[in-house]
């Protein structure tokens, strides 16, 4: 199994900077000039290429680019290998963690967003992108930089109860919440850490009955990959309040009875079956690893090298499918949460 997870992880980062880290993005469709100019056309439009079985985007003129999450997640894998002794992935995660920084505060997608949610433009920064990288600044070990995007997280996006996803927009979303909650949680700064635990109190009294949480106040869906963000920020935590011990270990029990399949696949929604998406595996090892399973962790690395690494070393957006080389929904993410198995066997003594 080790040497699987080490021979993807290779594969995975060949891959990566054979193309210096670019790439396609499933939601890039708003690059094209050809984008129509209504909500409910861009929609579709943004849609009809992320779903369609042939890559439109070289006809639409989409470049392969860098996505500040992305490399964020990227920075990320490569910091995890240094610290599991990869002597060689230091630099690397320097130069990436440099490049973040040099272009922050305040983090965006390197495209325009229209979901049925939100719309902002290119670059403009959102809570997702800048949490992953006030995290990944974490990894690295950069105090100060670290402290900086987390500032910045509290002065433009927070709305002085939770952390709102965007500057001018209040709908709290629970996951952007709490994923910023874990950057200042991660602070050995008092005051940042006071926030966070104050913030944390609309998404622990939002979880329902069963353990679960909705996208978000006014959106009832419930998905493995935005549950494991969940799950993982309030592993960071856990200290910070009494009640995020409860409410993680109920969580958990939700996520583990409802969102993975009897042989361990993640479902992408509650009660349905499919479809077997890339995030969802990735953000599940990366969870399982902050609440302290590496086992499972390892079983579900295991799966999702068996199931999504192309033998071009990308990884697959779905099982089954051939479809496009993604960055930021796929091979990053895959590339972190594999990078931490690596580090978590190293720091268990398992290699």
């Amino acid at each position: 199994m080790t040497a699987d997870v080490g021979d993807a992880v290779a594969r995975m980062r060949a891959w990566g900077e054979a193309r210096d880290w670019r790439g396609w993005d499933p939601y890039d469709a708003l690059n094209s000039r050809l984008a129509p100019p209504t909500a409910l056309g861009r929609r579709v439009f943004a849609q009809a290429v992320k779903l369609s079985p042939v890559n439109l985007r070289p006809a639409l003129l989409i470049r392969p680019d860098w996505n500040e999450k992305a490399i964020a997640l990227v920075g990320s894998g490569y910091a995890r290998l240094a610290d599991a002794g990869d002597d060689t992935a230091r630099t690397h995660a320097d130069r990436w963690l440099d490049w973040l920084v040099a272009r922050g505060p305040g983090w965006g997608y390197h495209f325009p967003v229209q979901t049925r949610v939100f719309r902002y433009e290119r670059e403009v920064p959102n809570v997702i992108a800048t949490s992953f990288v006030a995290h990944a600044l974490h990894d690295g070990r950069r105090g100060a930089d670290a402290r900086a995007a987390c500032e910045f997280l509290v002065e433009r996006l927070h709305n002085g109860r939770y952390f709102r996803y965007l500057e001018r927009e209040d709908e709290l979303v629970h996951n952007a919440n709490v994923l910023a909650c874990a950057a200042l949680a991660r602070s050995d700064d008092g005051d940042l850490r006071e926030l966070s635990a104050r913030s944390l109190e609309t998404t622990l009294a939002a979880q329902r009955e069963d353990g679960s949480w909705p996208y978000s106040e006014r959106h009832e869906w419930v998905d493995n990959f935005h549950t494991a963000y969940v799950l993982e920020s309030l592993a960071h935590c856990r200290g910070l309040r009494p009640e995020v011990d409860a409410a993680l270990e109920r969580g958990v029990e939700f996520w583990e009875r409802e969102l993975f399949e009897p042989n361990g696949r993640p479902r992408y929604f509650a009660g349905r079956r499919g479809p077997h998406d890339a995030h969802a595996y990735a953000s599940a090892v990366d969870a399982w690893l902050s609440i302290g399973r590496l086992d499972r962790a390892e079983r579900l690395a295991e799966l999702l090298v068996s199931d999504l690494l192309d033998r071009e070393g990308f990884v697959r957006m779905r099982r089954g499918r051939r479809g496009v080389a993604f960055v930021r929904w796929t091979t990053a993410p895959a590339f972190k949460a594999l990078a931490g198995v690596l580090l978590g066997r190293s720091r268990a003594g398992l290699d």
